[in-house]
């Protein structure tokens, strides 16, 4: 019967560590009663991101700057280079701007 308490312990832990946020983040209730959290709680890996471009048709991949949840990635898509601002929570590409000709 002793170890009851302490089993009783561990489970209340157990608990609480399940129902904490991924990266310490709070969560919000939306308006329809559904829990999010704010931001981006898990961000793609580079090669994520790179296989989401490539999917659109992309090649010759190269990610430049990191900028809070968005990327800057240089492309070659058909003959020519673009330069894309890319969502790094969804892969979305949120803007694209045409730089030159490929060679």
């Amino acid at each position: 019967m002793p170890a009851a308490p302490f089993c009783r312990a561990a489970l209340v832990g157990v608990m609480i560590a399940l129902a904490a946020p991924a990266h310490g983040q709070t969560m919000f209730m939306d308006d329809d009663d559904s829990w999010y959290w704010p931001g981006c709680p898990i961000e793609l890996t580079d090669h994520r991101i790179r296989q989401v471009i490539a999917n659109e048709g992309f090649s010759n991949i190269y990610l430049n700057v990191r900028n809070d949840d968005r990327i800057q990635v240089r492309a070659t898509q058909g003959d020519w280079v673009y330069l894309l601002d890319v969502d790094t929570c969804t892969g979305e590409i949120m803007y694209g701007q045409r730089l030159r000709p490929a060679s």
